[in-house]
């Protein structure tokens, strides 16, 4: 899998350079044009949005602050044409209905701390939306059930926020979910429902186990850092799964693969105690494979749990010595090192 093109990030700018961020977006790259310090409509902001009028979605603007000033969402007004919003890093922000007269808006990251508009997803317009990513707030008490009407959302990113999350598993094309620092108590049955998910990202928040979910065409799983986990379940319960990204699960011993026709990249990192990967051997897809800091038997896997079809492997326990000696190993049996997920 290659890397996505990095997005060209120009921050603070003192006059928007149509020519290079047209050049940019026809070569392919994203653009993200950010501030840190508007509080004011500045004659920019007209140049900009006449930009955005025809770059669409390849052009986030992004206004963003890290310290206790009040965010005017006023100042939107100067971007009717916005198609991809950021607002995140604020403390505190008022006049938010504003983000209601943004009829272009096809993209957007909505992050308050002291966010006081629990009923935000109510603006009509938010209802075209194709991408939302609500960041943590001190309450997490937005309000997702009115997300039923987004019938356009094809990926959803939540911190935290857990209101009628249920509401999530009726959207007709939503894809892509990831959920940041929801609570044990929260049930995820509903994942179960979602009829066309193919990534899912857990990340932080607890429970003891992922079991009980099921997704029959997920291609990209990944799990970090969520507390108290135990147990995955049978990964072969994903036919299509194409990649597996598991980290710091200290309680994780053993993943279990299953049968898996289609898995081709696994990444386990800082799992001290997982010890055991039934199925490893037999997987006949397996091309790259990158494990740290775990209690697996390297010797082992170099002696026979390897799958044939595997080419880039990298086999770390976090000691150097022993490390570089496994790596000389590896290169020896012709594998290469893997390459990001």
């Amino acid at each position: 899998m290659t890397q996505a093109t990095q997005p060209l990030r120009i921050q603070n700018p003192e006059r928007i350079d149509a020519r290079a961020i047209r050049a940019a977006i026809a070569g392919g790259q994203q653009v993200l044009v950010q501030f840190d310090t508007l509080g004011e409509p500045e004659p920019l902001l007209a140049d900009l949005d006449a930009l955005a009028a025809t770059c669409g979605t390849a052009l986030t603007i992004r206004i963003y602050g890290y310290d206790p000033r009040v965010f005017d969402a006023r100042i939107l007004r100067a971007l009717p044409h916005v198609a991809s919003l950021s607002i995140d890093c604020h403390w505190q922000a008022i006049h938010l209905e504003t983000l209601g007269e943004l009829r272009h808006l096809k993209r957007l990251s909505l992050g308050v701390y002291k966010l006081a508009q629990a009923d935000i997803l109510q603006l009509d317009n938010l209802r075209g939306l194709e991408y939302l990513n609500l960041g943590e707030s001190a309450k997490n008490n937005i309000d997702l059930a009115p997300l039923r009407h987004y019938t356009q959302l094809a990926s959803l990113v939540i911190e935290g926020h857990d209101q009628h999350i249920d509401t999530v598993a009726g959207l007709p094309v939503l894809h892509e979910l990831s959920l940041y620092r929801i609570k044990n108590k929260v049930a995820l049955d509903f994942i179960s429902e979602m009829a066309r998910l193919d990534r899912l990202l857990l990340q932080l928040g607890g429970r003891e186990s992922l079991a009980r979910i099921e997704a029959p065409l997920l291609r990209k799983l990944e799990v970090v850092r969520v507390r108290g986990l135990e147990t995955l379940g049978d990964i072969g319960r994903f036919p299509l799964l194409q990649a597996l990204w598991v980290e710091d699960q200290i309680k994780l011993r053993q993943i279990a693969l299953g049968p898996n026709p289609v898995l081709e990249r696994l990444h386990l990192h800082t799992c001290k105690t997982l010890e055991s990967l039934p199925g490893l051997a037999a997987l006949p897809a397996l091309r790259q494979l990158s494990a740290s800091e775990t209690m697996l038997d390297i010797d082992a896997l170099l002696a026979h749990g390897l799958p044939a079809s595997l080419t880039h492997a990298r086999l770390r326990t976090g000691k150097k010595t022993r490390d570089d000696a496994i790596a000389a190993q590896l290169a020896q049996l012709g594998y290469e090192q893997p390459v990001p997920c």
